[in-house]
């Protein structure tokens, strides 16, 4: 009987913002880490902007180089229970001032996982700051801790 090496697995990885730090960074690194499947792209803008560089490929231009599913918003794609339940983990790339907003989202996700007895941690990288407000620093710090 062959058993599978959890060594091997794949982490199931979604990113959350599709600006210039992830075009340029997160989604290249993660499309090519072989222990990494870029399993969701999320942007509420369907053609992200930057003054950093002009030329951002839209949505649509980023599914297609990536192999993966996109997204508008962190509640859609939370409402995908079938992708959502499969996830290991979430970049969070948003702007600093949403970084709050998008991490609520997903902490009521790892607090479903928790409630259904459900072993398989949700893991967040967020870009820094954590916050552009120290109440809400504060807030996120005590969800995590």
């Amino acid at each position: 009987m062959e058993h599978s090496d959890p060594t091997n697995a794949k982490a199931n990885i979604a990113v959350i913002g599709a600006g210039w730090w992830s075009q340029g960074w997160h989604l290249p690194s993660l499309h090519n880490n072989q222990r990494c499947n870029l399993v969701a792209i999320v942007d509420t803008s369907p053609h992200p902007k930057s003054n950093l560089n002009p030329d951002l490929e839209p949505l649509t231009t980023l599914a297609q180089k990536y192999q993966t599913r996109i997204y508008s918003s962190t509640e859609e794609l939370l409402e995908d229970t079938k992708l959502c339940s499969t996830l290991d983990g979430v970049v969070i790339a948003t702007p600093h001032a949403t970084h709050f907003e998008t991490f609520s989202d997903i902490i009521t996700e790892i607090d479903f996982r928790r409630s259904n007895n459900d072993s398989k941690p949700l893991h967040v990288l967020m870009e820094k700051p954590m916050s552009t407000d120290v109440h809400h620093a504060l807030d996120l710090h005590c969800n995590v801790t």
